[in-house]
């Protein structure tokens, strides 16, 4: 896997998110036009936060109204769930799959863990990146 196909992924997820990452204010793409699975999740992780549902998110009213439908949620929850490797290791992040599990959890889950977003998220979450989510995870609801 490489990271363009991550960010495919996520775009096919949420079509509107190709227009973020096309953005000016994408500082996650170097001059020559590459990109790392950690700068995809961390664009991705913004866009998601940034989701107009979730601002006033309470326990009682999930709605999920922009760009990602609860199917769409399951499975980039799902996919994110069966890329995320039980143990990493310094070896495990000398290969792409580890990269990959790494920006998940360090560029994604991290970054959602104290949002409205990743309150709502949290149902969708697999037993690993729950797990993970759990060890950031503080929720204050913000409005």
């Amino acid at each position: 896997m490489y990271p363009s196909d991550l960010l495919n992924f996520f775009i096919c997820i949420a079509p509107s998110f190709k227009t973020d990452w096309c953005s000016d204010d994408n500082y996650s793409v170097d001059d020559d036009g590459s990109y790392t699975f950690h700068g995809v999740c961390t664009e991705f992780s913004h866009y998601f936060i940034d989701q107009d549902a979730h601002k006033y998110i309470t326990l009682t009213d999930r709605k999920w109204k922009p760009s990602i439908s609860n199917p769409d949620m399951k499975l980039l929850f799902d996919w994110l769930e069966n890329h995320i490797q039980e143990v990493e290791t310094k070896e495990s992040l000398k290969t792409p799959e580890g990269l990959l599990s790494n920006a998940i959890c360090t560029c994604f889950l991290e970054n959602i863990s104290q949002t409205n977003a990743g309150e709502y998220a949290k149902r969708f979450m697999g037993t690993r990146s729950r797990e993970y989510f759990e060890h950031w995870h503080v929720y204050n609801k913000k409005l």
